[in-house]
């Protein structure tokens, strides 16, 4: 199991799809809830998240995005300081590790385990939420998707 300095800087959970076959609708992030502690149910992803209990195989159990790759998005595309990372959708706002190195690998954060399973793709919506030109700034940089690979629940958070 390989062990990285993974920090968490902040948690978020989506009750409903709000992407998925959604050409138009409201993108800005207000149906987002923010956390500092979540549940991790075992083999199904984050307790109240739209993609748990989806199936126990299912590659996106949790999502993650890198601290750094938001703070060169943000400065490269010029977004406002009122706009924070949560807008891509992904569960957990992290840094200290280098997403792409996770792809295939086992890795633990705060004794839960999890297995990178691939690239969290950026979809069209990113240039509706973010400006023109981001899904393109997002591509191979969009994120983890993992699995939940613990065998028991968990609950994991930041800012304490």
């Amino acid at each position: 199991m390989n062990r990285y300095p993974i920090e968490i800087h902040g948690i978020y959970t989506a009750p409903d799809h709000k992407v998925f076959g959604q050409r138009g609708g409201n993108l800005d992030g207000a149906d987002l809830r923010s956390h500092s502690t979540i549940n991790l149910i075992a083999d199904s992803g984050i307790e109240g998240d739209r993609f748990c209990r989806h199936r126990p195989d299912y590659n996106g159990h949790v999502t993650f995005f890198s601290l750094e790759v938001w703070q060169a998005l943000a400065k490269a595309l010029s977004l406002p300081d009122s706009m924070g990372p949560e807008v891509t959708r992904r569960n957990l706002i992290v840094s200290g590790v280098d997403l792409k190195a996770l792809y295939g690998v086992p890795f633990r954060i705060q004794g839960v385990h999890f297995l990178g399973a691939t690239h969290c793709a950026p979809c069209l919506a990113m240039n509706r939420v973010l400006g023109p030109g981001a899904r393109e700034a997002l591509r191979s940089r969009g994120g983890l998707r993992a699995q939940n690979a613990s065998s028991r629940p968990y609950s994991i958070g930041y800012g304490y």
